[in-house]
This record gives C-alpha cells, sequence and structure tokens, in this order.
C-alpha cells in the first residue's frame, strides 16, 4: 500500500482501535489525501516582510444589486518592507472570488506603475497573486511600500471548508438566525484576504468590519475602538489594533445576536463566554475555569497575558458548526459548542472534563502558537505538543479532582504510542510544503507524542529545569517565529545553569531532543534480568506493531524500582540509555522489577519471561501492589506485544488476568481499547467472536459489580464515573447480561417519559435502540432534534445509530445528509451506524453506492469520504467488501476514492486474517489464562517434584 494511502485512510484505522469510540475531529479533521504536490511551489519568497495589515471586511447576508448572498466585499492594506533590491514582482497568497483594483506605492505615497501588459497575475494551482511591476521598476532594499487590494470573498457553506464561512440555527423563538464567522487555521487567511499566509510572517493587524445595522456587535481579536451609526443600513466597527501576530489567528465573528453569556466583570483581568442566547445557561463552567487557568500559565511561564498588547482582551465564543474542537485565535477563541458550552442535567462528565482541558490547551496556544509562533508547518509541535502539554497538567493545577496529571498517560502518552508504531509514522519535525501536507500534519504525533515529549522532560530534568527552558524560550522568541533549534536552546541554557544533567556525562540535551524531534517512532526496551546476579541488560529497538526494521537508538532516561523495596514517588531518571544495550546491576534478589516508574518515558517495556510471570503473580496476589499507572502501561504494553508477535497469547492473558480483579479506571481504560482490537477482528467469526465475548464478560465481572450500573451521585471521583461511563458502553456492546437489562429497563423509561442521567445515557441509548423498534427510535430522533445542548445532541446522535430497525437506518442515513445533521458530525454519524449493529454497514453500503455523490458533497470532499469507505470496510464481512469492492471496480473513472476504498479493503481482509490466524491461540490463552497463574513457588516444587518421580 502506497505511504499517502495509507496515510489517508490512518485516522479511520486508528478510530477502530477505540471500537467503542470513534475518531473526534479536534486534530484529524483535514486529513491528507492522495494528491501528488510538486512542493517547493506553493512557498512564498521571502523577499518581503509584511508589518503591518489593514482589513475591511463588507458581508452580504442577502442579495444586493451587484452581489450574491453570502458573499462579502474587502479591501487589504498591506504596509511591507523589501528585504533585497531588484524586486519587480510582488507575490501573495490568495483564494478569494474576484481580485479588483490594486495599487501599489512607496512610502511617501508615490504609485509605482505596475506592467502595463500583465499587472496581476492569478496562479490558481498554488493560489499566488503575483503583481507585477513596469519593467525596469524594481523595489529597493529596506524600502517601505503599501499594497492595496479590493477584492471579493465567499462566505462558505460549512465550516470544513474554513476561510470564513456562514453558518445559521433556529432560535427558541422559532426563527432562522445567520452568522458568519472565520476558521483560518492553518492555510486559510487567504480565503477572507489575499495575504502572506505562512506562519513565519508575522504583522499587526487592524481590523474594521461594516456590519449590517440589523445584526449584533462583531467580535474580533480585539476590542472595538469605535462603533459608527448606522448609514447606509451599516455600521462601520473599527478594532483595535493586534499583537504582533501570524495571519491564521485573524478572527471575525459577525451574528445577528450573538452576547455575553457569562462575564467575570473584572476590568483589568477580563474574560467572557459568548455564545446563542439560547444558550444563555451553559457557560458558567467555561468562566470557572477561564480565569484561573490564565493566571497560572501566566505565573507558570512567567508572561503576563494581559500585557501581551494593550486592549487585550480574552474572549471564548461557542460556534454551533466548527471544523476542529477549539481554534486558538488571538483576544477571541472560538470553540465547537460542545467543547466550551456545559449544562447541567444534559451534559456526561467526559465532555465536561473537555471543556476544561481543550479550554487550557487553547490558553496555553496563547503563549505558545500565539506569542510565538512555529516558523513553518513542518514543525507544528512547537504550538500544538506544548498547548497539549498544558491541556492536561495546566487543568491538573487548578482542578486536582479531575486527576489529569494521571490521565495524561492513558489520554496522550499511550495513543501517542499506538499512532506513533507503524511503518510510515512521521517524526515531529517532517517537511511539508502545500496545504494538503501542512493539514496532514496537524495529527496526533505533533499533538500526543510532542506532550509526551515534554513530559518525559520534565521528569528526566525536574520541573524546575523544565519551567526556566520555557521561560527562556518565551522571552527570548516572544512576538517571533521559532525553529527547534530555539526550543533546544532555552532547554540547554536552563540545563547548564542548573546542572541538571551533570549525573549523566554521556548526555548532551540537545542531541537528546534532535533523536526526539528529527527521528519517527520510538523504542521498545527488551529486559532480561539475572535473578542470580542481579544483573540487569537492556536492548532497545525501534518498535513497530508490524513489520519493521531499523537502527534507530533514542536516548531513553530509565526508571525502575523492584517488589523488595518498591517506590513508585521517584520518577527521576537513574540511568540515560544512549546506545543499543545497557547494563544494570542491582542487588540480586528473585523478584519483579518494573521499569518505566509510571510510564513517564515515551517507550515500551517487554522483559524475559520469568520477570513477566513474576509480576503476573504479584498482581494476582493484590493487584495494587503495582502502581495503578503502570498496571496501565502493563496493559497497553502486553497488548502491543502480542500484536507485534513479541509475546505469545498465553503469555500476555496470563498477565493479563489480573483484570478480574482490577476495578481501576487507568487499568481498564487501555484494557477496552485491546480487547476492542482484538474484538474487531473477529466480527468475521461469530462463533470466536462468541466465545471470546463469554470470555470477557467473566473479566467484566468484578468491575461490573464494584461501578454498579447506576450513575453514582457527583460526589464520587470523576475517574470512578469515567471507568463507569466507558466500562458499561464496552459491557453492554459485547452484549453482558445485566448491563444489557439495566440499559434496556432505562431506555423503556425514557420512552415513557423518564430521564437517563447523561453519564449512562450514552450506553442506554445505544443498547436500547439495538433491540428497539421503529416507535422507540422516533423517540430519540425527536429529543436529538429538540436538544439545545451539542453535547447530548451528539451522545443522542450516536444513539440513533445502534437501531438494528430496517427503516430507521433507511431515514438515520437520509437524515445526515440534513441539517439535521452538523456537517461536522457527519462523517462520525456513518460510523456511528456501523458501530451500532453488526448487520448496519451492509445497509450502509447500498446507501452510499447509490448516494455517494450526495454524500462527498454532505461531508465536505473526497478527503471526508475516504473515512467514511475505511470505516466501512472495517465493519464489513467477506460477503460486503466483494461487494464494495465490484462496485468500485465498476465506478473506478467515477470515485475520487477508488485508490483509499480499494486499499480499505485490502486492510479489512488483512484484519480478518489476521483473526483467522489467531483466533484459535487466543481463545486457548483467554480460556486457560487464570489456570496458568500458579504462584513461582508452586511452580518450582512441582518442577523439582517432577525430577524426583523421574
Amino acid at each position: 500500500m502506497a505511504l499517502l494511502l495509507k496515510l489517508a485512510i490512518l485516522p479511520a484505522l486508528l478510530a477502530l482501535a477505540w471500537a467503542d469510540f470513534p475518531i473526534d475531529a479536534d486534530f484529524l479533521s483535514d486529513i491528507v489525501d492522495t494528491r501528488n504536490d510538486d512542493d517547493v511551489k506553493y512557498r512564498l519568497p521571502e523577499s518581503l516582510d509584511p508589518v503591518h495589515c489593514e482589513i475591511e471586511i463588507t458581508p452580504h447576508f442577502d442579495d444586493t444589486a451587484d452581489r450574491p448572498a453570502f458573499s462579502f466585499d474587502g479591501i487589504v492594506t498591506i504596509y511591507v518592507i523589501a528585504k533585497e533590491d531588484g524586486i519587480n514582482s510582488l507575490i501573495l497568497q490568495e483564494n478569494v472570488r474576484e481580485i479588483g483594483a490594486i495599487t501599489v506605492t512607496e512610502e511617501n505615497g508615490r504609485l509605482i506603475d505596475l506592467n502595463p501588459s500583465s499587472p496581476v497575475e492569478r496562479l490558481t494551482e498554488y493560489q499566488f497573486l503575483k503583481i507585477n511591476l513596469r519593467s525596469g521598476v524594481t523595489l529597493s532594499k529596506n524600502g517601505k511600500y503599501t499594497i492595496r487590494i479590493e477584492y471579493v470573498g465567499h462566505m462558505n457553506e460549512t465550516p470544513l471548508s474554513r476561510g470564513m464561512f456562514r453558518g445559521s440555527y433556529v432560535g427558541k423563538d422559532g426563527k432562522t438566525h445567520w452568522y458568519a464567522a472565520t476558521h483560518l487555521q492553518p492555510t486559510h487567511s487567504r480565503q477572507l484576504f489575499p495575504s502572506f499566509d505562512e506562519p513565519g510572517f508575522k504583522s499587526t493587524f487592524k481590523i474594521i468590519v461594516n456590519r449590517p445595522a440589523n445584526f449584533a456587535d462583531t467580535h474580533s481579536n480585539m476590542y472595538a475602538e469605535s462603533r459608527s451609526e448606522p448609514i447606509n443600513g451599516l455600521v462601520k466597527e473599527v478594532f483595535y489594533t493586534t499583537p504582533r501576530m501570524s495571519a491564521y489567528l485573524v478572527t471575525i465573528h459577525i451574528s445577528d445576536e450573538f452576547t455575553i453569556i457569562a462575564d467575570n466583570g473584572d476590568a483589568k483581568r477580563p474574560y467572557r463566554i459568548l455564545a446563542r442566547p439560547d444558550a444563555a445557561n451553559q457557560g458558567q463552567y467555561a468562566l470557572e475555569v477561564g480565569p484561573p487557568l490564565t493566571k497560572w500559565l501566566e505565573e507558570y511561564l512567567g508572561k503576563p497575558y494581559y500585557e501581551m498588547a494593550e486592549n487585550m482582551k480574552n474572549d471564548q465564543i461557542a460556534s454551533p458548526f466548527w471544523a476542529s474542537g477549539a481554534t486558538e485565535n488571538w483576544g477571541l477563541v472560538t470553540y465547537r459548542e460542545l467543547r466550551l458550552l456545559y449544562e447541567e442535567g444534559e451534559t456526561n462528565a467526559v465532555d465536561k472534563m473537555s471543556i476544561g482541558t481543550i479550554t487550557a490547551h487553547e490558553l496555553g496556544h496563547k503563549w505558545f502558537g500565539n506569542l510565538v509562533t512555529a516558523r513553518w508547518w513542518d514543525n507544528v509541535w512547537i504550538n500544538e505538543g506544548y498547548a497539549s502539554y498544558f491541556e492536561y497538567f495546566a487543568m491538573d493545577a487548578v482542578d486536582k479532582s479531575m486527576d489529569l496529571a494521571d490521565q495524561f498517560n492513558i489520554m496522550y502518552t499511550q495513543s501517542a504510542l499506538a499512532t506513533d508504531s507503524s511503518a510510515s509514522t512521521r517524526a515531529l519535525q517532517h517537511t511539508v510544503n502545500t496545504p494538503t501536507q501542512v493539514s496532514g500534519h496537524f495529527s496526533g504525533i505533533s499533538y500526543s507524542k510532542g506532550a509526551a515529549l515534554l513530559n518525559m522532560l520534565k521528569h528526566f530534568l525536574g520541573e524546575n529545569t523544565f519551567k526556566k527552558s520555557l521561560n527562556y524560550y518565551l522571552d527570548e522568541m516572544k512576538y517571533e517565529y521559532a525553529n527547534p533549534d530555539d526550543v533546544f536552546r532555552g532547554f540547554a541554557r536552563a540545563v547548564q545553569e542548573d546542572g541538571a544533567l551533570t549525573q549523566f556525562t554521556n548526555v548532551n540535551i540537545t542531541d537528546f531532543l534532535s533523536d526526539w524531534v528529527y527521528e519517527p517512532g520510538y523504542p521498545v526496551i527488551n529486559v532480561d534480568i539475572n535473578m542470580n546476579t542481579g544483573n540487569i541488560y537492556i536492548e532497545q529497538e525501534r518498535f513497530f506493531t508490524t513489520t519493521g526494521s531499523s537502527n534507530q537508538v533514542w536516548p531513553l532516561p530509565l526508571t525502575y524500582t523492584s517488589a523488595s523495596s518498591p517506590d513508585w514517588s521517584n520518577t527521576k531518571a537513574s540511568h540515560v540509555m544512549t546506545g543499543k544495550s545497557y547494563n544494570i546491576t542491582k542487588t540480586p534478589a528473585h523478584e519483579w522489577t518494573i521499569f518505566n516508574v509510571k510510564q513517564n518515558g515515551y517507550y515500551r517495556v517487554n522483559y524475559d519471561t520469568h520477570n513477566w510471570e513474576l509480576i503476573a503473580e504479584a498482581l494476582q496476589k493484590d493487584v495494587n501492589a503495582i502502581h495503578y499507572l503502570n498496571r496501565a502501561q502493563i496493559v497497553d504494553d502486553v497488548f502491543a506485544l502480542m500484536r507485534s508477535g513479541r509475546m505469545t497469547h498465553a503469555l500476555g492473558f496470563q498477565i493479563l488476568d489480573f483484570l478480574k480483579k482490577d476495578v481501576s479506571y487507568y487499568s481498564w481504560y487501555p484494557a477496552i481499547s485491546g480487547f476492542n482490537w482484538l474484538r474487531n477482528r473477529f466480527l468475521h467469526l461469530p462463533d470466536v467472536l462468541a466465545e471470546f465475548d463469554e470470555i470477557l464478560y467473566k473479566y467484566l465481572d468484578a468491575v461490573v459489580t464494584n461501578l454498579g450500573y447506576e450513575a453514582a451521585d457527583s460526589n464520587e471521583p470523576l475517574t470512578r464515573t469515567l471507568n463507569r461511563f466507558y466500562v458499561m458502553s464496552f459491557a453492554c456492546n459485547i452484549g453482558h447480561e445485566g448491563c444489557v437489562q439495566h440499559a434496556t429497563q432505562k431506555y423503556t423509561e425514557m420512552v415513557n417519559g423518564g430521564k437517563v442521567d447523561p453519564n449512562i445515557r450514552r450506553h442506554v441509548y445505544c443498547t436500547g435502540l439495538r433491540q428497539g423498534s421503529l416507535a422507540q427510535w422516533k423517540v430519540l430522533q425527536v429529543l436529538y432534534l429538540a436538544s439545545n445542548n451539542q453535547a447530548d445532541e451528539v451522545v443522542k446522535l450516536r444513539g440513533l445509530g445502534c437501531t438494528s430497525d430496517e427503516q430507521a437506518v433507511k431515514e438515520y442515513l437520509e437524515m445526515v445528509l440534513t441539517d439535521a445533521v452538523k456537517a461536522q458530525d457527519r462523517v462520525n454519524a456513518f460510523t456511528y451506524l456501523y458501530m451500532g449493529d453488526r448487520g448496519n454497514a451492509q445497509k450502509a453500503l447500498q446507501f452510499i453506492k447509490t448516494n455517494h455523490n450526495q454524500i462527498r458533497e454532505a461531508v465536505v470532499g473526497s478527503v471526508r469520504f475516504n473515512t467514511v469507505l475505511a470505516n466501512l470496510a472495517a465493519y464489513t464481512d467477506e460477503e460486503g467488501l466483494q461487494d464494495m469492492e465490484s462496485w468500485l471496480e465498476e465506478n473506478k473513472d467515477s470515485i475520487p476514492e477508488y485508490s483509499v476504498g480499494v486499499s480499505a479493503v485490502a486492510s479489512a481482509r488483512a484484519n480478518m486474517a489476521w483473526g483467522t490466524q489467531n483466533a484459535d491461540s487466543i481463545l486457548k490463552a483467554a480460556r486457560g489464562s487464570a489456570a496458568m497463574v500458579l504462584p513461582t513457588a508452586l511452580l518450582l516444587i512441582a518442577s523439582l517434584f517432577a525430577l524426583l518421580m523421574k
């Protein structure tokens, strides 16, 4: 399979690794496609430096005499400095509807003549606007010039096209309300105005909006400096000048009724939540977390937010339609509604937690991304890795009850390890040039691996040195762009001042960072312990889930602890492994040893069989003998090691047997992921799947009994609520009798007018409808269409996809193509259906074959339709795959996604083949896991007895 095809279906396949949790569009909404772009021609020359930009926008929501509805007039004035002599043409980026009058003037106001025969060229393939000066006329180095361009732009129909888009909703007043908003990251400021649309070009921006007089006040990056009286039905709004920033951070939000729904009332440190008036009761939680997060980040990073510019504001706005989870526009962060709005009694604990973490992520961007920006998108991890790190650790600092510092491991470190284990994975620093490549680099690698690397560095260097390095970096690079070398320099200075690596003479921090940033993948360490001598021999190799080879080695901070004196609090490395192999000597003892304490290192661990058996024995005796984060590590590593062929199924299930006693959220979150991965490979083997599920019921007994089916009160620990949320979804999904009975009863009560607690709604809705009637489906559909809270709306949409009723499936699929399902939710809506009931994939295939053009339009292009097809193949049996394959072949010239579809079919068959090949071994291992875990002493006695009897 070609590399680009693998990357195109990767997001869909990753979603299936967590079969109960379809992919979230937070950072994978722009999936890399299969275009073969000519890379270097997409980049701007660096001969001009834009220092200031004035943008004037006049939106048209209705048809006028000379403008269609949903268009806008624009005037952009860019003040530039020439960085070299001899410039005869000026090149910007644009992707607007029409280009009008253009002038170029000197600093003194004198017009510069343009080429009379070819003054302007629109190089649409590269989205360039080339302004040609008259022959013999050139700019002078250090000269100051002004470019003024009149143009017409278009409000895109959905947020998935980014740029400026339009959105509408029906309010409680029964009226349709319109708004226009901008989403310019990463390469879409050129849709709003001709611009230097690369992050390394920084300017200050002055925004002017001429909005309809009957609309509410416009919101932008800065406060309004002035608003005129209506003239010809328009109000002219002039906003204060922004800090020096990249063009993608410009934002405008124009609406007929959006308003402030929560405000801290602090004139010196203002913090406001903006949204539809109908969501007026949903902003309080976001207001509670935002100001303390801002203050903590200011203190930790040493740069006060409200001093970054005059008239600095800190608004957060909730948009019903948004392509990603949120976007860090300076002064006005825009969120999808479910990532900002919380409604008591309607929003579940998972989504409430996400409001806190996503807010922390976006506020973290004010320093990492806005104040200092990655020079180019090949190093987007500099923006996203830091923001993702603070997503958990900043929020943990202001609310310890969420245990987010611990959750980081299972949410980010383990997801990074899963994403980063294929042969086609990319390094953190990876060359990208085209818009397609840029979008593809906003991936799990940049976010989760970037964050995991930072967490490893914090524990390796110590938090004080880590914090100091960030302060140095921000202080040196503020208002500028940065490359990895600038990050490395901040670390090197802090490490040298603190003597943080004095004990490790073999480690240079710059080399350490380079290895992790510029090389793809990560290692597994193979640990062989001699119980007689105490010698520990360690070898590292790159970890691949399938076949692959590499000579790459990484510098690894090693931590370990042993049974005789377990120390789970010391996460400071005692050794650093820089070569292929390494030796450690500890006091000889016949005991288990655990490496990577609390899984703060970014690597997997595989032990010799005897040490694994000692670990399994210890967990059988007392699951709490090993720290819950290392139990989470063991679960995640064991599934990965079995999958890659490094561990036998017999040994793997011998170790995993402790899950039958463990009720920890941290053990069960990766366990559900691992079990689902196996189940997905048995979908074509109903007898195998049924037997495997029977085995899994035994694994679930203790944790289900411990948690109970009913949602608890709000005083229980969040992680317990989360554990019930995921465990019960898994249990009901695989047919656990008690879970199914309870959920079905709850759904029946809801149909009869009862209310279901939001923390159990997901599995109650799904289970109830999987066995329910068309009439019962319509009850939930009515509630879905009437929902005023987007988080609850998505839960209901997911539940609707679980129906097995043929007519309900038909109506669901038809609904997905209408405005009843938001554009951002449509790809997931198809996945909800495939996952919801085993027979739905075949029904969906027939619908897709008939309606693929409408679906492609509804999900906005081939890129997202790729995911629809890839997920479909993954849930389809062999008969369905043959049907899908025939359809693709018959229409190969008219289906742009043909190659991705064929690759998805091949991947599905490979999964089936893996399941068929491994089914007997896995069932045998899973059946016999309990019997295998005999205390080591008994094993020794049995061996001695056998020798005596010979």
